[in-house]
């Protein structure tokens, strides 16, 4: 009987874990995906993105699928590069600012100038001076 407690302590003790890691991470929604290319793209957005099926469906994959906010408590002596030190990306909406970063959910990733398309290695920014930092897996390679 004894063996039986110890062994749902440690199922326990996994699961508690397992819940903990879950929510220091943050994976973008599908209903986000619209308002972060209309932000970025103001007017231009349906021109640009949304009559173009294969652009709006590579950006739906970089947002949803390949992006992740993942919160690290030791990340201050880190050498991650800062998601502003590429400056924004203001060519479509000169009105784009950095608001600083409030949540998780409001984020927009898209309005940085960073290597979205890079498909050898994996990325990673540092969302200002916070503890967040901005997970980019790379992008698939094209299958012949």
């Amino acid at each position: 009987m004894r063996k039986i407690y110890v062994c749902m302590m440690f199922l326990f003790i996994g699961l508690c874990m397992n819940a903990q890691t879950q929510r220091d991470s943050y994976k973008f929604k599908e209903h986000q995906v619209d308002n972060f290319i209309k932000e970025v793209y103001g007017d231009q957005a349906q021109k640009l993105v949304f009559s173009n099926q294969k652009r709006y469906q590579t950006l739906r994959k970089l947002i949803v699928e390949r992006m992740q906010i993942v919160r690290q408590a030791d990340v201050r002596g880190k050498k991650y590069p800062k998601i502003t030190n590429g400056g924004m990306l203001t060519m479509y909406n000169k009105n784009l600012k950095h608001e600083g970063f409030t949540s998780k959910s409001t984020f927009n990733p898209l309005k940085y100038n960073l290597e979205f398309f890079d498909i050898n290695r994996l990325r990673v920014y540092r969302i200002d001076n916070t503890e967040y930092l901005l997970i980019i897996q790379p992008q698939p390679k094209l299958q012949n």
